[in-house]
C-alpha cells in the first residue's frame, strides 16, 4: 500500500514537472491563471514539508537498497526459495527505482517552483519599472512643452512691449 501511495506521487510528479516545463510554451490565456496561482500560493511550513518529503523520500530508498540487497544472495537449493527471493529482489528494485526516481522529480519540481516563482517576480519588476519610465517620459515631456510655453509667452511679451514702444 506504500509503494502504490509513492508510485501515485510519482505520477502527479511527472504531470505536474512536465506543466511547469511547458509553462513557457503555452499561450497566454492558459499561462496567467497558472501564474497567479503559483503567485498567490503560500503553503504554511513548505521549507519544513519539503525537508520531511525529502527525508521519508530518502528513507524509502534507502529500505528499498536493504532489502534488495537482502535478498540477492540466496544461500538455498531449493528452486521454490531461490524463485522467491528473486521475486522480493526484484520487486525491490523496482521499489527503489520507483522511490529513486519520485526524489529526483520532487527535487527537480521543487527547483522549477523557485524558477519560475523568481522569474514571475522579475517580470512584475520589470513591468512596473517600465510603467515608471513610461509616466517619467510623459512628465519630462510635459516639462519640456510647459517650458516651451514659458519661452514662447515670455517673447509674445517681449514683441507686445515692442509693438508699445514703437
Amino acid at each position: 500500500m506504500l509503494w502504490l501511495g509513492v508510485y501515485y506521487l510519482l505520477t502527479a510528479e511527472t504531470v505536474v514537472c512536465l506543466l511547469l516545463i511547458s509553462l513557457g510554451h503555452m499561450p497566454l490565456f492558459i499561462q496567467r491563471p497558472i501564474r497567479k496561482f503559483i503567485t498567490h500560493l503560500n503553503i504554511p511550513k513548505a521549507q519544513e514539508v519539503t525537508v520531511a518529503i525529502i527525508v521519508v523520500l530518502i528513507a524509502l530508498f534507502a529500505e528499498s537498497v536493504r532489502k534488495g540487497l537482502k535478498h540477492s544472495h540466496v544461500h538455498t537449493d531449493d528452486f521454490k526459495d531461490k524463485l522467491m527471493h528473486d521475486i522480493k529482489r526484484l520487486r525491490n528494485e523496482r521499489n527503489s527505482y520507483i522511490a529513486f526516481g519520485c526524489l529526483f522529480l520532487f527535487l527537480l519540481m521543487a527547483q522549477l517552483w523557485v524558477l519560475i516563482k523568481r522569474v514571475i517576480k522579475a517580470e512584475d519588476e520589470k513591468q512596473l519599472q517600465e510603467k515608471k519610465h513610461e509616466i517619467l517620459l510623459k512628465q519630462v515631456k510635459n516639462n519640456t512643452n510647459q517650458a516651451g510655453l514659458v519661452e514662447v509667452a515670455k517673447g509674445l511679451k517681449e514683441a507686445e512691449k515692442e509693438e508699445k514702444e514703437g
